[in-house]
């Protein structure tokens, strides 16, 4: 299998600078560069750079995708507008991990299966559809985190790193996630039984405040502040506008309160994932027997008439004639056996049977008929 290899890079705070764009360009010759992304497909070779540093120095978001198993999220954030506390408690080795630098806080999420490639796996498309995952992250909502979480519990038990992870604080809203929450389960292949698990902790957001009735305590400096920085056009202004108004509503402008549940072993979240998969597919069989009594039911005012077509079809002697005549046998099998009349079918089979024992390939599938 060949090796496939993607980065992508985006810039949303500010546009590269020319300069900025050259030198990016330089790492290869294949690369697609524009003011505000950058990507690189490799099938052999390697990246030339550091990725992240490059995202460090340049961009505010990445993704990194190899079909060996893994699957990696950069997020950048202006140090200003977050607090390192609020990431912590999901922190986990080689997995989730944070960093500084002088302006910004870094949140790396990787996501490695070692059990080998991953077969055909495209990445160009997944990064828009996850960037407002970031702007979710300004603005505290921490869901990301904890799905990143649950997704490496299973790598962390399966190589001893740890038995039974203590899950972090369960954040609100698991239960509804948006398009780039689902877009981000979908991309990691993240059991959706799990997320349905954890969520019966997770508590409803609170409703917020109305915060436009406070805009009038504002000061006129906090106000001439802010017009300043809109005027210049600084990223996240309305963010830093809303949590401070948050302040002088009384409301906590950083996360939002976590569930206050007693947290739960992984092994508890995929026992209770276990039950509820074992639950959907008894639901599901139920629905489909119901449906199959319906179809055979709505078959059997019609069967004189399908048992003259299964002949007319063996009559045709082409293979695909053949198939479609051993599919409506089995449906008058079925019907027969609701209707108890199994005896009579069976009887019916061994006549065609014997006067078409002649025919290898129809007989073969005549065989496959179990009565």
């Amino acid at each position: 299998m060949s090796v496939y290899q993607y980065y992508e890079f985006q810039s949303i705070d500010r546009p590269l600078t020319l300069p900025e764009q050259a030198t990016l360009q330089a790492l290869s010759s294949r690369a697609h560069i524009t003011p505000n992304r950058a990507s690189f497909l490799y099938n052999y070779g390697d990246f030339r750079g550091d990725p992240e540093a490059i995202l460090a120095e340049h961009f505010d978001a990445m993704l990194y995708i190899a079909n060996w198993g893994t699957w990696q999220i950069v997020f950048r954030f202006p140090k200003a507008l977050v607090e390192r506390s609020w990431f912590e408690p999901y922190e986990v080795e080689d997995a989730i991990a944070l960093s500084t630098t002088a302006h910004h806080l870094i949140l790396n999420i990787k996501i490695q299966e070692e059990g080998g490639m991953m077969g055909w796996v495209e990445g160009e498309g997944w990064l828009p559809r996850l960037l407002p995952l970031r702007d979710d992250l300004l603005a505290g909502d921490l869901r990301l985190l904890y799905l990143a979480w649950l997704r490496v519990c299973p790598n962390l038990i399966e190589y001893g790193e740890d038995k039974d992870p203590l899950e972090p604080p369960v954040p609100p809203n698991l239960g509804k996630l948006t398009p780039p929450l689902k877009a981000f389960v979908e991309l990691v292949e993240l059991d959706n039984a799990l997320v349905s698990a954890a969520a019966q902790a997770s508590p409803s957001h609170r409703p917020a405040p109305a915060l436009e009735e406070w805009l009038p305590q504002l000061t006129e400096a906090e106000r001439q502040a802010f017009l300043l920085k809109l005027v210049r056009r600084e990223p996240h202004v309305d963010l830093q506008l809303i949590n401070r108004l948050k302040e002088l509503a009384g409301a906590n402008p950083s996360v939002p309160p976590a569930s206050e549940q007693e947290r739960r072993r992984f092994s508890e979240l995929a026992a209770i994932a276990a039950d509820k998969e074992a639950k959907r597919k008894r639901n599901e069989q139920a629905a489909a027997k119901e449906q199959r009594i319906k179809n055979l039911e709505a078959l059997a005012p019609k069967a004189p008439q399908t048992w003259d077509r299964v002949q007319d079809l063996i009559q045709v002697k082409q293979a695909y004639a053949y198939d479609e005549a051993t599919q409506l046998l089995r449906d008058l099998r079925d019907l027969a056996e609701h209707q108890g009349q199994l005896p009579v079918f069976s009887q019916r089979l061994e006549r065609l049977k014997a006067n078409y024992s002649n025919r290898p390939a129809l007989m073969k599938r005549l065989l496959s008929i179990k009565t």
